[in-house]
């Protein structure tokens, strides 16, 4: 049973048949949001009930998730990610309760699965048999591995910086792979226009409606393994701008239902080098202005995020926080969250952390404070990342001689 009501666009609040394909409004061509009857909710399930279920992800929470037929949903065990209380990382940043949902976990690495899941799930129900995704590298591997758990045909279109460990992830999960000329900006319009033409369905992020829904599921696992009380801040890097709204609506919706009092204030942090919601959110602004992205966080190079409206809309309702963060912090973020608490992060899902270190240096975020920090993707996706802070390995002789010459061999 689907407690979905419609798809309803988040601009000027047209409404859609959620059983029909369809990815933006086609009166001012903004991004659409999922609607349920929470009131029909609320008489179904309760917060015990979900406490004693043992269905894993998408599953657990199928009443607010836009599943029509439980029978096509491809899961690979995606979600049930840990809480992990950082204490010696919490005690050099100087917060007494500092938390990291670690992401890194997931199935094929990141975040994404939660959302992919829906996605093909979603091609299954609409008979679809090809399907089709622009990324900068995780969205492609995670489309490519469940479209093979699926029984469905992959194109990924990544731009031609894409790290060769995300680009070799997809073609081990056998995905067409189509390189192109460009940034993530073009390489997603090139998508959506091959969509279009040859009738795949569109899995692009912050386009599909649907895929949203799964990154909520994040909140919705927060707020239970904090003993439905959620932190104080929520911290995530911000791409498209999928991964903000998503969380916040998770929250909102707990909170719609009773399961939690409390809602936490969402942060979300870009690089310098690619920052336009940052910077909007920070003047008041309410219009897009792209830009060239320009960073190492390959994730989170995106110049025009699609779901801007969302992300804003979020920020502002949690009475949020932005924050820009340099590929040089990112880096040492990176470092330091992987030498106290052993979790390799990749350069994008890292940023969160770097973000944080500002924050409670400039004394917006307290050190008594509860905060929750998403680490969204695993460091093995861009290996090399960490040669650029600490260099490569030293290379000696086989000789005892050779390494007291060059190691320090005592504590």
């Amino acid at each position: 049973m689907s407690f979905v009501l419609t798809l309803r666009c988040v601009g000027c609040g047209n409404e859609f048949d959620p059983k029909t394909i369809i990815y933006n409004c086609d009166r001012c061509g903004e991004r659409l949001d999922v609607v349920y009857d929470y009131d029909a909710i609320k008489k179904k399930v309760t917060r015990r009930e979900i406490e004693l279920r043992h269905d894993v992800l998408p599953l657990r929470y199928k009443e607010l998730l836009p599943i029509f037929d439980e029978e096509k949903v491809p899961s690979l065990g995606e979600g049930s990610t840990p809480l992990v209380q950082c204490r010696r990382l919490g005690q050099e940043l100087g917060l007494a309760s500092l938390y990291v949902k670690d992401e890194t976990r997931n199935p094929t690495g990141v975040f994404k699965d939660r959302a992919t899941v829906l996605a093909a799930n979603k091609a299954l129900e609409f008979g679809r048999k090809i399907v089709a995704v622009a990324s900068t590298g995780n969205a492609a591997a995670s489309m490519a591995g469940y479209a093979a758990k699926a029984g469905l045909q992959c194109t990924v279109f990544v731009p031609e910086i894409t790290p060769i460990g995300k680009v070799s992830q997809s073609i081990a999960y056998g995905a067409r792979i189509v390189q192109v000329r460009g940034n993530y900006d073009e390489t997603f319009d090139l998508t959506v226009k091959a969509c279009e033409a040859l009738g795949w369905y569109n899995c692009n992020p912050a386009i599909n409606p649907f895929r949203m829904e799964g990154k909520k599921t994040i909140a919705y696992e927060m707020c239970e393994q904090f003993d439905w009380k959620p932190p104080d801040w929520a911290i995530v890097p911000i791409g498209n701008g999928c991964n903000l709204s998503g969380n916040w609506k998770g929250f909102k919706e707990f909170a719609e239902l009773g399961f939690v009092s409390t809602r936490p204030r969402m942060v979300g942090i870009q690089p310098e080098g690619s920052n336009p919601v940052v910077s909007a959110y920070k003047e008041n602004r309410d219009v897009l202005q792209p830009m060239i992205p320009k960073t190492i966080a390959g994730a989170l190079a995106i110049g025009r995020p699609r779901n801007f409206v969302k992300a804003m809309r979020s920020l502002r309702e949690s009475n949020g926080v932005t924050e820009s963060v340099t590929d040089e912090e990112i880096l040492r973020a990176q470092s330091i969250l992987a030498r106290t608490e052993a979790i390799f992060g990749e350069p994008g899902g890292v940023a969160p952390l770097a973000g944080l270190i500002k924050l409670v240096r400039s004394g917006i975020i307290n050190r008594d404070d509860r905060v929750c920090v998403v680490i969204t993707g695993n460091g093995l996706k861009d290996p090399e990342a960490p040669l650029r802070l600490a260099g490569k390995p030293v290379l000696i002789d086989p000789t005892v001689e050779a390494l007291k010459a060059t190691v320090q061999c005592n504590p």
